[in-house]
Formats: C-alpha cells, structure tokens, sequence
C-alpha cells in the first residue's frame, strides 16, 4: 500500500479523496508520491552500505576501507565475495566457522553448504638408514600421537649375515628382537607385532619388550645384533687368530603415519570449483589469509 492510500484511509468520506479528480485526492497523491520518493532514497543509501547490497562506486567504496581494489573487469559479485572474506578476516579469522564461511562466499555455495575440514590430518613419513651394529640416531614422529613403526631391514654386505637384529627405543626403553639369522639379499619386515622374511610370516621369531611405537616428539633410537664366531675369515699374516669380524652394513627402512600438529585440510570437490570458475590457486589464497597465524592450511581436491 502505498503512502498516498495510508493518508486517504484517514480522512472523511465527504472529502471526495475517493475521487481521482478531487483536489484533496490530487493533494494526497503529491504529498504520498514525495514520502515514496523520500523513502526510497533512505533505502539506497541504507544498501549503500550494505556489502550484500551495495554496487558499483558505492561497493568500492566499501573495499576501500579494507584496502581492497576492484580488479580490471571484475564484476560486482566476485568483488563483493573478496570484500566479505576479508571481513570475515578482521572479524576473528581462524576458526572453522569463518574459514568456512570464506569458502562458502568463494564459491558462491549455499550458507548451509557442507565443506568438510579435516583437523591434524595424517601424512605418511619415510627415513632411510644405514647402519651397523651400534648405530644410534634420532627421530623426530612429527605427530601429535605415538605413531604405529613399520620396519625394514636388508643387509648391504655381500655374503654376510647378520644376527638377532634389535631395534631399541632409548628414550622408552622399548625394544623389538628378530631371533635368528638375516642373510645378504632377503628382507625382514616388521609391523607391530608381524614380521615376513621374504614375504614369508615369521612372527613367532619376534621378542618384543614393551610397545615398539614411535612416540610423538624426539626420540634416541639404536640398533644392535649379534656378531658371531663365524662371521669372519682366515687370515694367513696372523698365526694365533683364525677370524676375524666382518664389518656388516645394513639398510633400514622406518615408515609411520603422522597427525600432522597446527595443520588442517580442506577437502573440496573438484566440480565445485569447477562450477564456480574459481582455481586452487584462488581457494588456498583465501585459507592462507583467513587461517590463524602459525597454522599450516592444505587444500585437497576430492
């Protein structure tokens, strides 16, 4: 109803205001006209400032106050969506509501639009090492949870053997034994409580001492075996020594699954950036300003 009929309603009848042609109708009409007019304009200026509303000269005005500048060619709904993420910024980024949020906008997604955001997500780390009987090193798990170690163990010196290999946590004072006999050219493999020699399972020859698991943080590890009698070689120069020790080289393997700390992952699938014209390179700008300060933001397309 417009304001011209609100002021009619409240007159007399006998004003003739019914009456198109009546001067207080036409009076009426004038003064109802004005008040739209007015009202309108207060509407406008009130959208103005409105990011959802704003356009044009008016919207650039608003990304000035975040330092923002319209892109050549950039039409008014992308240049709103970069204005609104960088409120969502100043407003106490680094949550998982504004991040997102900031994707939502990005996107141009439903506010009610799943995005999946995986916290700590796990990473799958490999060391290699040479070694002999002795050998001590550190490791760093790079986790925020003891991780499950998988070994693997092959012996680098040509027609050797080793011996009882020993792996020892001595930060824990954990530790996992093969008992017997590793010769040059076969693996062992050791996960948890299993063990395979050259894909045969040989878990009963396992001696394990507490829980062989790489804890998160810094640990001392070292590894150990026996070194027999036979091990060794004649030596003519030498009349009272028949033998002596061989110098055996091993190589190790150590694999683990991380959860990596201060770390999240966006999961996203790869048609909705698609449909939205946006590339990866875009999305992981837009974690990367939103994300909290030391935080490390990955993207993942699924």
């Amino acid at each position: 109803m417009t304001r011209a009929e609100n002021i009619s309603k409240r007159l007399p009848h006998f004003y003739r205001q019914w009456d198109r042609e009546s001067q207080i109708s036409l009076l009426t009409s004038a003064a109802g006209q004005c008040m739209d007019e007015s009202e309108k304009e207060l509407i406008s200026i009130l959208h103005a400032h409105w990011v959802d509303k704003a356009s044009r000269y008016d919207l650039e005005k608003l990304g000035a106050l975040f330092r923002i500048q319209r892109t050549e060619g950039e039409a008014d709904l992308d240049y709103r969506n970069r204005i609104k993420t960088a409120i969502l910024r100043y407003q106490g980024g680094g949550t998982v509501s504004a991040i997102q949020a900031s994707v939502r906008i990005a996107l141009r997604l439903p506010q009610d639009h799943p995005v999946e955001i995986k916290e700590n997500p796990e990473v799958l780390w490999k060391k290699n090492y040479t070694v002999r009987s002795g050998t001590k090193w550190q490791e760093d798990a790079r986790s925020i949870n003891d991780s499950t170690l998988d070994i693997t163990l092959s012996v680098d010196t040509e027609n050797a053997k080793i011996t009882d290999p020993t792996f020892k946590n001595i930060t824990t004072g954990d530790s996992i034994t093969f008992q017997g006999d590793v010769s040059y050219g076969e693996v062992l493999e050791i996960c948890g409580d299993k063990a395979t020699l050259n894909g045969e399972d040989q878990s009963s020859r396992l001696s394990i001492s507490g829980s062989l698991r790489l804890p998160r943080g810094v640990s001392q590890w070292q590894y150990t075996e026996f070194v027999g009698g036979n091990q060794g070689a004649f030596d003519l120069t030498l009349f009272d020594k028949s033998v002596f020790v061989v110098d055996i080289t091993s190589s190790i393997t150590l694999e683990w699954a991380a959860s990596q700390p201060a770390t999240f992952e966006l999961r996203l699938p790869k048609e909705t950036l698609t449909k939205a014209g946006v590339k990866a390179k875009e999305v992981q700008e837009i974690l990367d300003s939103v994300k909290a300060s030391g935080v490390k933001a990955e993207l993942k397309l699924v």
